[in-house]
């Protein structure tokens, strides 16, 4: 199957339109007429990634965060965005990334599936999401039940609910939009917080849980389920390891 036959399908389900304007989606390195037969999905496009896809034999890597979002000054061999490069094209590797267009459709519509709710509804952003809880929970339990739920070593909060009933999220970095959800959501969940938005969900009488922004491996998954569907190639999750350490 060649790549462009994949790239339709991954833009068919995630259009390059619905991208943010400071995005970079799309086609990062490669021919489009390559030959794929195995194809590896990460979250990151990086040095580890890249010595993973080849590794394992894999003509077409596939991530969420795209590879040329930091601008290319030059290609330096020895730096690590021309050591990827090099690698990706001595390997014959295409390198493919759908970041916000995915976003935009998928990655907190599948956060919010996995906590177990009903009733979606997209935020007035349109990235975010709110439900309704299955199961309705203490702040406690429902700490937990994040946890558990998106595999966290470590995670932080602020701020309070005696019962957590409704929920919103934002995958990566959605600090910024928690204000559209004071008074509509119990607890809102994202990653990459700051010292203000802890205030902040303390003064507005929310719950702030930081689920880091690793929580959107959960992508290497379900896409890989979707396309399997469509699309008939090997394909293999890669490891997509948290570059933070927690002790």
């Amino acid at each position: 199957m060649k790549a462009k036959e994949i790239i339709a399908v991954m833009e068919k389900h995630f259009p390059l339109s619905l991208q943010e304007e400071w995005d970079k989606c799309g086609l990062q390195i490669g021919q489009i007429e390559t030959e794929v037969s195995k194809i590896m999905i990460a979250l990151n496009a990086d040095l580890q990634t890249i010595d993973e896809a080849i590794r394992n034999q894999c003509q077409m890597l596939i991530t969420h965060h795209p590879f040329l979002l930091d601008p290319i000054v030059n290609i330096d061999q020895d730096d690590f965005m021309g050591a990827f490069i090099f690698k990706a094209i001595e390997h014959h590797i295409v390198v493919y990334s759908s970041h916000t267009a995915l976003d935009n459709v998928a990655m907190n519509e599948w956060l919010m599936e996995a906590l177990g709710v009903h009733d979606i509804e997209r935020g007035e952003d349109g990235i975010t999401r709110i439900a309704t809880l299955n199961h309705p929970m203490t702040m406690d339990d429902f700490l937990d039940h994040v946890q558990t739920t998106y595999h966290l070593k470590h995670f932080q909060y602020a701020g309070h609910a005696d019962m957590v009933r409704k929920v919103a999220i934002c995958g990566g970095s959605g600090a910024d939009f928690m204000s559209q959800f004071y008074g509509k959501a119990d607890a809102y969940l994202t990653g990459d917080t700051k010292y203000r938005h802890a205030k902040n969900a303390v003064d507005h009488h929310m719950l702030l849980v930081d689920i880091h922004h690793h929580a959107e491996n959960i992508m290497v998954r379900k896409l890989k389920e979707l396309l399997e569907k469509e699309v008939n190639v090997e394909i293999i999750e890669g490891s997509s390891p948290d570059y933070y350490h927690y002790r």
